[in-house]
């Protein structure tokens, strides 16, 4: 028993008493591994998804001119003072294939959740994407916890969804080619947003 107490005294046995706590408190669910596939495309009520919500400081509207023909990524940061990335637009080269005209894309990113609008003075021609980025400040609603029963549960049914008139939502193909990071193709402008489709 003395031999126990001695060791229990190393610095070395109170760090490895001290790992398994590393990370409590934390709101983030453990890693989910990402899909092989992107997710399912699909129309549903906006009162049958439950919206991603985040706890961080918003990001500010952004507007961004660029030369069309040419590829641009507009990265979004959450407030100070972390300005840890919120999303990311991606938009190919052949995205507005009007070469040498100007494109001006408008960033609103939406209150308290995992979403923005999207406006922008030319249409879209080609590949473009949307990707969320949550490692920070991911908050489950009430309600996923009720639903999904855990944290992980309900990250791994998130998808991106673009909102529709008559208050649908179209739950896009979405990736989770990182942890922590859905995305998927966008092809208008509109709200865009992550969310978990309800059981029936």
């Amino acid at each position: 028993m003395r031999a126990i107490s001695r060791d229990l005294r190393s610095p070395a046995t109170w760090l490895l008493l001290a790992i398994p706590g590393w990370g409590c408190g934390s709101k983030r669910p453990l890693p989910v591994a990402a899909p092989a596939v992107p997710t399912a495309a699909r129309v549903l009520p906006l009162n049958r998804v439950i919206v991603l919500e985040t706890s961080g400081p918003p990001p500010s509207d952004t507007s961004v001119s660029f030369s069309a023909g040419s590829a641009r990524t507009i990265v979004l940061r959450q407030g100070p003072p972390e300005n840890i990335v919120f999303a990311r637009l991606a938009f190919s080269a052949g995205a507005f294939p009007d070469s040498g005209q100007t494109v001006t894309v408008d960033v609103k990113p939406r209150p308290g959740v995992y979403g923005l609008d999207l406006a922008m003075s030319k249409p879209i021609r080609g590949a473009a994407t949307v990707a969320f980025e949550y490692s920070r400040y991911f908050s489950a609603p009430e309600r996923a916890r009720q639903v999904y029963r855990s944290d992980a549960g309900f990250e791994r049914a998130l998808a991106v969804g673009h909102v529709l008139p008559e208050n649908q939502v179209e739950l896009l193909p979405t990736v989770r080619a990182e942890l922590d990071r859905v995305s998927a193709p966008i092809a208008t402008t509109g709200g865009y947003l992550v969310a978990a489709p309800t059981p029936q």
